[in-house]
């Protein structure tokens, strides 16, 4: 498995991708942290979570404060350390953390806001919906029925994920390195490549 090592380029590159790779994702981090822990506090209102809508919107502000995080502090840390240091990659079981939840965060994110959007549709179309349906404790049971259906349809991203070892030659000892989005099974390579891949784009559109 071929690796990879950042090489320096001239001043104006590097200080561009110093502000592209580093510094706005951490600005995306703060900004996205604040934002959505104030709307989570201001959601969990007595008043304001009485509505099935702000039940929605509490896991969508948790689920994408999780995928902020996941997506921008490790390509910022990359930057800042020109590359010697890395969050995910660092062991099989964090390897496949990593290979997991950019995809589960990004599949509840979309869904949640979904039914954020069908949820005040239905408000405005159907009175039984706004009886029966239309309420916290119904919403919380929905929202915890959505994150375990796509934990298991996005559970065979856990397969991914190998160590191999490689034998160095000029210290005479082996090294173990851990490839992160690769099987050995061309099969599921393939699956997580095309169909997959097309899957998500689609959902997240």
């Amino acid at each position: 498995m071929a690796s990879w090592h950042r090489k320096k380029d001239s001043a104006p590159y590097e200080t561009a991708e110093l502000i592209i790779s580093g510094i706005v994702p951490i600005f995306l981090i703060v900004i996205g942290t604040v934002g959505n822990l104030i709307s989570i506090i201001v959601l969990l209102n007595k008043e304001n979570r009485r509505t099935s809508t702000n039940i929605y919107l509490i896991f969508l502000c948790l689920m994408d404060t999780i995928s902020l995080y996941q997506w921008n502090l490790s390509n910022a840390i990359i930057t800042f350390t020109d590359g010697q240091k890395k969050i995910w990659g660092q062991s099989l079981f964090i390897c496949k953390l990593s290979q997991f939840f950019p995809f589960y965060t990004l599949h509840t994110s979309a869904i949640f806001l979904t039914f954020v959007e069908l949820d005040r549709a239905c408000l405005l179309r159907s009175r039984w919906y706004k009886i029966k349906v239309a309420r916290p404790r119904v919403a919380f049971i929905i929202c915890v029925i959505i994150l375990l259906i796509l934990f298991i349809l996005n559970g065979f991203l856990f397969a991914l994920g190998f160590e191999y070892s490689t034998y160095d030659n000029s210290t005479g000892t082996i090294q173990t390195t851990v490839a992160c989005y690769y099987s050995l099974n061309i099969g599921l390579n393939n699956f997580y490549n095309i169909q997959y891949a097309w899957v998500s784009i689609k959902l997240n559109i």
